[in-house]
């Protein structure tokens, strides 16, 4: 009995997983396609639960580094955009800032916030 209810937990969370990373790649890729861009740091501990709540689904996201201490960082279009805290979400259409949301956001109230909870 103990051993059937064990690998019936297991099952379970082999399927929880699998349904929870499909549905992080269905938003991020909606995410992505409607033109949102995450300005955030490798340093910025809210940008890095951002990037584990989103798992590998994480790749089709648009990211901007505004740590200038880090290679490759894009600090102009930061400071540009007037970057005050990371994460920082922007919809950018033409080069244009359509609309913000800042700070770490649960992936469910980011659906809903971007437009991507249809």
């Amino acid at each position: 009995m103990r051993k059937a209810l064990v690998h019936s937990l297991i099952l379970f969370m082999l399927l929880f997983t699998e349904q929870n990373a499909w549905a992080n790649e269905r938003l991020a890729r909606c995410i992505a396609e409607k033109g949102w861009v995450m300005y955030g740091s490798i340093t910025c501990s809210g940008c890095r639960a951002q990037r584990k709540a989103f798992g590998n689904a994480f790749a089709h996201i648009t990211e901007i580094e505004c740590n200038p201490h880090i290679a490759n960082n894009q600090v102009e279009r930061c400071l540009d955009r007037k970057i005050g805290k990371t994460p920082t979400w922007i919809l950018e259409k033409d080069g244009a800032e359509i609309k913000r949301i800042e700070s770490y956001q649960l992936l469910e109230d980011l659906a809903v916030l971007t437009g991507c909870d249809g």
